[in-house]
C-alpha cells in the first residue's frame, strides 16, 4: 500500500511540475511575442516667426501646460528639464495657476522650441483626455456675456514689436500626445490635444486659444478629429 501511495504522489508531483513548466514556457512565449509597452505623454511647443520681431533684453512667452482630467502631467522639475532650442523653459505661477515660460535672452529674437516626455502606467480615459487638456483655463478673457466657457491662453509680452514693414505672423504650435500602452498585443488608443494659433503683428497680451482633440486606434493610422459622439473603448 505504501509503495502505491508513494508512486501516486510521485506521479502527481511530476504532472504538477510539467504543468508549471508548460505555463512558464507559455508565459515566456507570450511575453516574447506580445511584450508590454508602457504608454507615454509627450509635450512639444514650437514658436516660429519671431525673427521678424524684437523684444526686451529678456523676453518670456508664456504657454499652458498639458493635463489629464484637469491635473498637470508634468512636475515643476519636469518642466525645468525640458529639451529646448534657443530658449530656457521655466515654470511660472500666474493668477490662474502654473504655466510654462519660454525665456529668450537678447533683443533680436529667433524661433524657439521645447519638448518633454515621460511614461505612464495607467491609460487615461477619453473623458479624462477631453477635460482640460491644457491648464490653466480662464473665462476672464472674454467680456461679460460673450462666453461662459473656460479656455487656456498664451501670453505674448507687450514689448514685442515688429522690425519690418511686412512682418510675418507668429505661429504658436503646442501639442500634447497621449500614446496608449500595448498589452498582449492590444494597443490602447492614442490621443493628440493640439493648439495652433497664428498671431498677427501687433497683437500682444493674454490670447485665448482653443485646443483640438484627435485620436487614432493604431500608430499605423493618421490622427483624425475626435467627434463628440465618438465612443472609444
Amino acid at each position: 500500500m505504501v509503495p502505491s501511495i508513494i508512486s501516486f504522489l510521485g506521479k502527481v508531483i511530476g504532472v504538477s511540475l510539467l504543468v508549471i513548466t508548460i505555463v512558464a514556457i507559455g508565459g515566456n512565449i507570450l511575453v516574447h511575442y506580445y511584450p508590454t509597452v508602457p504608454g507615454h505623454y509627450s509635450y512639444v511647443v514650437s514658436i516660429t516667426g519671431l525673427s521678424d520681431y524684437q523684444g526686451d533684453p529678456i523676453t518670456e512667452i508664456i504657454v499652458p501646460i498639458p493635463a489629464i482630467g484637469g491635473s498637470p502631467v508634468f512636475s515643476e522639475k519636469d518642466l525645468q528639464g525640458m529639451i529646448s532650442g534657443n530658449c530656457t523653459p521655466l515654470p511660472v505661477m500666474t493668477k490662474d495657476g502654473e504655466m510654462l515660460a519660454l525665456r529668450l535672452v537678447g533683443t533680436d529674437l529667433t524661433d524657439i522650441s521645447a519638448a518633454k516626455s515621460r511614461d505612464f502606467s495607467k491609460n487615461p480615459s477619453l473623458e479624462e483626455v477631453q477635460k482640460d487638456g491644457f491648464v490653466p483655463t480662464s473665462s476672464r478673457l472674454f467680456e461679460a456675456g460673450n462666453s461662459s466657457d473656460d479656455f487656456p491662453y498664451i501670453i505674448i509680452p507687450d514689448s514685442l514689436h515688429p522690425i519690418s514693414n511686412h512682418p510675418s505672423p507668429i505661429l504658436v504650435s503646442i501639442n500634447f500626445s497621449v500614446s496608449g500602452s500595448t498589452t498582449f498585443g492590444e494597443h490602447r488608443p492614442d490621443y493628440l490635444v493640439s493648439i495652433v494659433e497664428q498671431i498677427p503683428p501687433g497683437r500682444t497680451g493674454v490670447i485665448p486659444v482653443e485646443p483640438r482633440i484627435y485620436y487614432r486606434e493604431s500608430f499605423r493610422e493618421a490622427f483624425r478629429p475626435l467627434e463628440e459622439n465618438v465612443s472609444i473603448n
